[in-house]
């Protein structure tokens, strides 16, 4: 986005983002929900006993790293796919690999865009809720004609 700014942060264990672009701004995260070291054979459901997956809220279809080799894929949908010491993927693990699941679908995910009023700085979700960057409501009636003296004054 030409002219964005970006913003970084660390917040707890996780990096996000925000992108603000003239009167909106864009949340990223790559925030992980559960992170440890697999510790059964080669195999593409990951064991890690007492990291109680299922209690962690895993469930199919999160995004899966496996951050040794780099390859990505997510939690599989097939009947208890997901138990406290184990979760089933679709990428191969081997003993030592290093994993991370995400609380969404995929890495890097954009959570929400926000746009705020120019006017007053209160935050909308929809752009059609503004014009230029005004809310609809405290629009001005000259607000596109400068030449106006004041509410009902002739134009010079």
């Amino acid at each position: 986005m030409p002219g964005a700014i970006t913003e970084v942060w660390r917040d707890g264990m996780a990096d996000t983002s925000i992108t603000w672009e003239g009167s909106s701004h864009t949340h990223q995260t790559d925030d992980f929900l559960i992170t440890g070291t697999h510790k059964g054979g080669t195999s593409t459901t990951i064991s890690d006993r007492g990291k109680d997956f299922k209690s962690c809220g895993v469930y199919a279809g999160l995004a899966v790293k496996n951050t040794t080799d780099s390859t990505t894929g997510a939690v599989s949908s097939a009947v208890f796919s997901v138990t406290e010491d184990t979760v089933v993927t679709d990428i191969t693990f081997h003993v030592g690999d290093v994993y991370k699941i995400y609380k969404t679908a995929t890495y890097d995910s954009k959570i929400a865009t926000i746009y705020l009023d120019r006017r007053a700085g209160r935050k909308v979700t929809d752009p059609s809720q503004t014009v230029d960057g005004i809310l609809v409501e405290d629009e001005d009636l000259d607000e596109h004609t400068k030449q106006v003296f004041g509410p009902g004054q002739p134009e010079r």
